[in-house]
This record gives structure tokens, sequence and C-alpha cells, in this order.
């Protein structure tokens, strides 16, 4: 595409005036001819024509500029809602991975060790230990628990609840009895859980006497995981990478 500037239409006018100027002074001698009017006739015309192309030519480049911006406003669009994506994609991550403070309806579970006072247990039986805590909170996760913490812990898919000898470990960090247990989810199913025959929160309670009070809430709150966390053999996939 070739582009009329303003250099190009002053030289055009230029030679125009140039030509019709040295038609009329060769005339001077040999007669004005035909040609010559009718090209002295025209150059108003041509100036006119010219000015006409010059003002379509800017009116072409306006237009121009305008596409531009309006495609790199476009662009620009595009790449801010990709930006917005990208960092609800990263909240939802780190929302279903505990990374967030989050809050909701839910239960509260307080556990602690038997307070039954019959000699026929054995002592090992009267105290809550890590699978008992393990195997409440997998209860409460099978019946919907999006989000659960003990005794501020919050727990996620990298958690570990370990024995430390009369306490027990969650995420690194000993806890002490009483062991209370905050699930964010339908209230009714989690606290069906927990409470109904048959469970196993029913069983610590109604066989070994375990303390297993479960209430019902509608605003908790889960803390999000605090922690270090470092992965050290497992490596990321690139695409098309095997």
């Amino acid at each position: 595409m070739i582009v009329i500037n303003n250099k190009m239409f002053n030289a055009i006018i230029f030679i125009l005036v140039f030509l019709t100027a040295a038609a009329v002074v060769n005339g001077a001698d040999a007669g004005i001819d035909e040609n010559t009017i009718y090209s002295m006739k025209n150059l108003n015309k041509y100036e006119k024509s010219i000015g006409e192309m010059r003002l379509l030519v800017s009116n072409m480049q306006n237009a121009v500029d305008k596409e531009r911006i309006n495609s790199e406003d476009s662009v620009n669009n595009e790449f801010l809602d990709s930006i917005i994506d990208a960092n609800h994609q990263i909240e939802q991550l780190k929302l279903h991975n505990g990374f967030t403070n989050v809050r909701g309806p839910g239960i509260m579970l307080r556990v602690s060790d038997s307070i039954n006072e019959d000699l026929n247990l054995d002592i090992m039986e009267r105290i809550v230990h890590d699978v008992d805590i393990v195997v409440l909170l997998n209860d409460l996760k099978a019946a919907g628990a999006e989000a659960i913490e003990v005794n501020g812990k919050r727990i996620t898919n990298i958690s570990e609840v370990i024995c430390a000898g009369p306490l027990i470990r969650v995420n690194g960090d000993a806890i002490p009895a009483p062991f209370v247990i905050i699930a964010i989810g339908d209230s009714e199913k989690l606290y069906n859980a927990v409470t109904q025959e048959g469970t196993y929160a029913y069983e610590l309670k109604n066989t070994y006497g375990m303390e297993v009070v479960a209430v019902p809430g509608y605003n908790l709150t889960v803390r999000q995981f605090r922690g270090n966390y470092e992965v050290e053999y497992a490596h990321i996939i690139k695409e098309g990478v095997e």
C-alpha cells in the first residue's frame, strides 16, 4: 500500500504548476494551443482533486488509527480477562488446598478422654488416640466436609495426624485433649455423621465412655493452613513430556 504524505502532495502540485507554467512560457513565442489552455483551466480542478485525496487519505489514516486503538483495547481486555481468570483459579486452588480462611455452616465436635468409670476398660481404651481422630476426620470428609481444622490446625491433603505420647501431633505441632474439630459443610449431614447409631463417634461415646459432643453451627470459621511444606521427590511433568 502506497501512503501519500504531505511531501508527496506538495511535489505533485509543484510539478503540475511547473508543467503548466512551462507550457505558457513556451506558448508566448509559439502561440498558446488548446492543450495549454485546457491545462490552465483545469489546474484548479487538479488542486481541488488533490485536496480531496488528501482529505480522503487523512480520513483513512484516522480510521486506521481508531481501528488500531480498538484492536489494542481488545487485546488488553483479553489479557485482563486472562489475568482475572488465572487469579480466580489460583484462589480456587488455595481454597481447596486449605490455604485460605473460610467461613460457613457446619459443626463443632469436641472429643476428650473417657470419663467412664468402668474398671473393665483398659487405660488405653480410655484415651483418644491419633487413629480415633483420623477416623472421625474421614467420616466428616465422607459426609461432605469442605474444610476442617483440629484445635486450630487446618487439615489438608498433606496433613498428618500422629501420636506423640499423651498428645497428638497435627501438621507438626503437638496438641492436647480435648480435641475440638470444626468442619464446614452441610450441618445436618455432618451432625449425623458423628451422632447416629453405628457411627464411629457414637461407639466412642457409648461403648468407651469418651466425651463426644457435636453442636451444629451456621457461621463457623476454619483457619488457613500455616506451616512449611517442601516437595522433595515429586516433580511436575511438563505437557507433552513423558
